[in-house]
């Protein structure tokens, strides 16, 4: 205790001895200035859980001062700063207090695990092919909603469900739909089932409206029958669905006119679109037809045509432009199986054109405009031509669906080709009018079917010159007939055998510029 002092007495007489001048230092921190609470940063607890928060309390010289703070929150909180979370989810604020001075921090209560989960419906009725969002709700064991992001499966029945919850239904029945959150599960049933007809009026017009499997049939005008009406459409579904290897996102809106007239008042009244002379059929992305139900084609060939078009549009994505000849010519290939005429007169008037040099190049007709004006040009036989096209891009592909996945995974048409074909785009075009030229065994030539809608049979005069005036007889021991088309750009001319002829076996005689060609036709 004695040496002390002497210490200091040592110190103060070396700073005299140097000449030094010595100040007094303050030991003892001032006032409380400035406060704040440590954490500063947002705090994350779960419900009932407890956080220690401190105080950092400093003077004018910012040295720490002792003094403690008042601590007040809406939710519990000692006079030490610990915090104890509430059970209910949410934001809460802390703040330490000394007098006037005063620090705020924010505190989040997040929800615990899931506890209980359900879903949103629990049961839901709709239309066959049509769909309904499910949603997950669930709960901690406090009974706070907790955000989740579930498994979706199709446990039990038809129909399928994605990622978000969005179930599609099969044709009938009941299916259930199961969500699973961290190993808790639970489900929903949904029943797909058709609706009585009803009668609506839409833009102006009077419709029944027919639930099908596969679409909603809205039909206007006299002496349409509705089972057959819808039967045609449904079974046009599935034939594309199974051509493309894929089924439709939506459930589809067919609107079927009794007359010509009727067609057209419909596209202006209640789609908007301005009607052509020769159109039987539209379609409007995502899901909706219209067609004339007493159009030059059979019913099928027009339905099947429509849709092939909504599933070109819905598997490209709009990601990327399908050219115009393709985009028609799947659609027309789609007819082939119920239009064997149309099949006949794609094949041989291609090939005609080919012989005639009158083929066009596709980048002139894979526009709107272009198709169009193409179509003004050389009339309906330019889809035919499309058509053949088509099948050799298909037949390359190895199939719609393998072509289409191509064009939905964001490849043009020339990359998607080549994906899917190995074989380049280019190489494609240039022997394009060797492969149409293949499709005839030899020109000036006659080819003939029977078609199944009717029984008419049909003829194609092919391989003579564009716009050229040509003879045709038609003839048995018993019966005979003449005529003088005159042949289209591609160098063809196609005819018609109806129920006005008796049945039986014709000799088809072609006699034009380019020569002379003879076929049996059996009626």
């Amino acid at each position: 205790m004695v040496r002390k002092p002497v210490t200091i007495l040592v110190v103060a007489s070396a700073l005299a001895v140097a000449g030094g001048a010595y100040a007094w230092s303050e030991l003892v921190p001032g006032p409380p200035m400035t406060i704040a609470i440590i954490p500063g940063d947002d705090v994350v607890v779960a419900p009932t859980a407890q956080f220690q928060f401190a105080s950092d309390v400093r003077d004018a010289r910012n040295r720490a001062v002792g003094t403690k703070p008042v601590w007040s929150s809406e939710a519990p909180i000692d006079e030490h700063g610990l915090f104890t979370a509430p059970d209910r989810a949410g934001v809460y604020y802390v703040q330490a207090a000394i007098g006037e001075l005063a620090a705020t921090t924010k505190i989040t209560v997040r929800p615990g695990a899931p506890r209980t989960v359900r879903v949103l419906p629990a049961t839901a009725n709709l239309k066959p092919r049509d769909t309904v969002a499910f949603s997950a709700t669930a709960f901690d064991e406090w009974g706070n909603n907790v955000p989740v992001i579930p498994t979706w499966h199709v446990t039990g029945g038809g129909g399928t469900v994605d990622e978000q919850g969005i179930f599609t239904a099969s044709t009938s029945g009941v299916s259930t739909i199961t969500m699973d959150v961290d190993g808790i599960t639970t489900s929903a049933t949904a029943t797909a089932q058709c609706v009585a007809p009803r009668t609506e009026v839409a833009g102006g017009l009077t419709f029944t409206v027919v639930c099908g499997a596969y679409a909603d049939v809205w039909l206007n005008g006299n002496g349409l029958d509705a089972a057959s009406v819808t039967r045609t459409i449904d079974e046009s579904v599935v034939a594309v669905e199974a051509a493309f290897g894929r089924t439709f996102r939506h459930r589809l809106n067919v609107n079927v006119f009794a007359t010509k007239a009727g067609f057209d008042v419909g596209l202006k009244q209640l789609l908007r679109v301005e009607p052509t002379p020769y159109e039987e059929g539209v379609f409007i992305p995502p899901a909706i037809v219209a067609m004339d139900w007493t159009g030059d084609d059979a019913p099928e060939s027009i339905a099947r045509h429509e849709i092939t078009h909504l599933v070109v549009d819905e598997a490209a994505g709009r990601r990327v432009a399908v050219p115009y000849w393709l985009h028609e010519g799947l659609a027309t290939l789609n007819e082939f199986p119920v239009s064997a005429d149309a099949a006949l007169v794609s094949r041989y008037c291609t090939a005609s054109a080919a012989k005639t040099s009158q083929m066009p190049t596709l980048p002139s007709i894979a526009t709107g405009a272009g198709w169009r004006a193409y179509v003004n040009d050389v009339g309906v036989i330019a889809y035919y031509f499309a058509a053949q096209v088509a099948s050799f891009v298909v037949s390359d592909a190895g199939g719609e669906s393998k072509l289409l996945d191509k064009i939905g995974g964001g490849l043009p048409i020339e990359s998607a080709y080549t994906a899917a074909s190995g074989r380049s785009f280019d190489t494609f075009t240039a022997e394009l009018s060797d492969r149409a030229l293949a499709l005839a065994d030899g020109y000036p030539g006659i080819a003939t079917t029977t078609r199944d809608s009717d029984g008419d049979s049909v003829y194609v005069l092919y391989g003579q010159p564009p716009d050229a005036r040509i003879n045709v007889s038609i003839a048995n021991a018993r019966y005979g007939g003449s005529d003088s088309p005159t042949t289209t750009r591609y160098g063809c001319s196609i005819g018609i055998l109806g129920s006005s002829w008796p049945r039986g076996t014709y000799l088809v005689t072609l006699s034009g510029p380019a020569g002379r060609a003879t076929a049996k036709l059996v009626r």
